[in-house]
């Protein structure tokens, strides 16, 4: 169970930019450089009830799953609990989005255009943060190295980075591409991470235990040739 967790987990960042890219290239005049990805999903949109199911609603499904996955095959730590708890956050509000189709050019207007800028915040911070804090659960765990503290660290820091740029519309010609960099990091991030853990939860004699610890020789053994 907890290794088809983990795949769900994988499956669900690559169907969502599938789909985000497919439907960017289906609607005439979109751009996604510059227009955001909320907007296929907007009240303009010729496809948004499938971008707000196929796309937001399954992808917090899929974050979901890897929550559970992330919980069940890695070792009991406190940073483990509070990245469990950043990732149900951004799966919870990831879902909560495809309800709440953002109002014509993802300006707030009516009360369900408020309620899209809502949901949709959350999650954007939650899940670079599960990543960084990640960092220092891939620290206590052996079967993680160096490489993925610093993989789950830098990527989640810059990710998280993108996020005041696309709200606060700095660069407003290029938004579109910026929130695809910030959020493609992190689901980049979600999918490695997941493809490990279904790794880990194969049974198999080469699995390293997650904390082993080195024991010394037991003194109740005698030797041989020993009295």
């Amino acid at each position: 169970m907890p290794g088809l967790l983990a795949l769900v987990g994988a499956a669900g960042p690559l169907l969502y930019v599938l789909l985000v890219t497919v439907l960017g290239l289906l609607w005439g005049g979109y751009d996604p450089i510059r227009d955001s990805m909320s907007e296929l999903g907007g009240v303009e949109s010729p496809y948004g009830p499938l971008m707000n199911v196929a796309g937001f609603m399954a992808l917090g499904i899929s974050i979901l799953a890897f929550a559970a996955a992330y919980r069940l095959l890695l070792p009991r730590d406190p940073w483990k609990a509070v990245a469990t708890v950043l990732l149900v956050v951004a799966g919870v509000f990831m879902v909560a989005v495809g309800f709440f189709p953002c109002d014509a050019g993802c300006v707030d207007v009516t009360r369900t255009g408020t309620l899209h800028s809502i949901t949709s915040t959350p999650q954007a911070i939650a899940l670079p943060l599960a990543a960084m804090v990640s960092a220092f659960v891939f620290g206590s765990d052996r079967r993680f190295g160096t490489a993925w503290q610093a993989f789950s660290g830098w990527t989640g820091l810059i990710s998280l980075s993108t996020g005041p740029v696309v709200a606060t519309g700095t660069l407003e010609a290029v938004t579109g591409l910026v929130q695809r960099a910030g959020i493609g990091l992190s689901l980049l991030w979600m999918t490695a991470v997941s493809l490990k853990l279904h790794a880990l939860a194969r049974p198999g004699p080469t699995r390293e235990p997650a904390n082993r610890v080195e024991r010394g020789p037991d003194r109740g053994t005698t030797s041989p040739g020993g009295r």
